[in-house]
């Protein structure tokens, strides 16, 4: 069985078509999760090809979003300060590793963040906390766990949201406080998730755990 094929994009900022390998959903294979439900794969993993990054502007999103972002004038202007900047920092290379995976995540939380997208920001942010989870650098973990915390803050503030995002918010509120250190916090969304949501779906359910977890420590 193949791992892998290529899919052609046309980047919605600059115009530049380019072909970018994916991996096929058959191919991946969770062998375990964390306690924030970050997957260990088997063999390939799909952490290191999720976001598509233009190789001309460096516009990246989650593979999902890239081809669909609607770019106002207002917002082309606020990316493209954003990506102007990468560029005289970053040097993005065609190696499908840590490393890159980790480069093309920081631009996309920094494209969700220019757009007004705190939901994707703050999964990007967890994403790069996983990736340097994988590569055992743990302060630099810690760090984009807590971004990830403020951007799920800010998003379950100050933001819309339909009804059925509500359980995967409160849970990463609960877990992400509770790998903190921030005991009192975390127990706060627990029960509010419990509360709220009871079993209703895998993040109430594992939230009940982590709880328990927390309650018993």
């Amino acid at each position: 069985m193949k791992s892998f094929w290529e899919k052609e994009f046309t980047c919605p900022f600059c115009g530049v078509v380019f072909r970018k390998k994916m991996v096929f959903y058959d191919a991946v294979r969770v062998r375990s999760r964390d306690p924030d439900l970050k997957p260990n794969y088997e063999a390939v993993n799909p952490l290191l090809y999720s976001v598509v990054s233009c190789p001309s502007c460096y516009f990246s999103t989650l593979e999902d979003d890239f081809e669909k972002i609607k770019l106002s004038q207002e917002k082309r202007t606020k990316v493209e300060e954003v990506l102007k900047n990468l560029r005289e920092k970053l040097k993005l290379e065609e190696r499908e590793d840590h490393i890159e995976s980790v480069k093309r995540h920081t631009i996309c939380a920094l494209v969700y963040e220019a757009l007004g997208d705190k939901k994707k920001t703050a999964v990007s942010y967890l994403r790069i906390a996983w990736l340097f989870r994988e590569l055992g650098m743990r302060e630099r973990e810690r760090w984009a766990m807590e971004e990830s915390l403020r951007f799920f803050e800010e998003f379950y503030r100050y933001s819309y949201y339909d009804d059925k995002e509500e359980p995967m918010i409160l849970f990463y509120l609960g877990v992400l406080n509770q790998m903190l250190g921030k005991k009192k916090e975390a127990a706060k969304w627990y029960e509010l998730l419990i509360r709220k949501h009871g079993d209703s779906s895998i993040y109430s359910k594992v939230g009940r755990e982590r709880w328990q977890e927390l309650r018993e420590s």
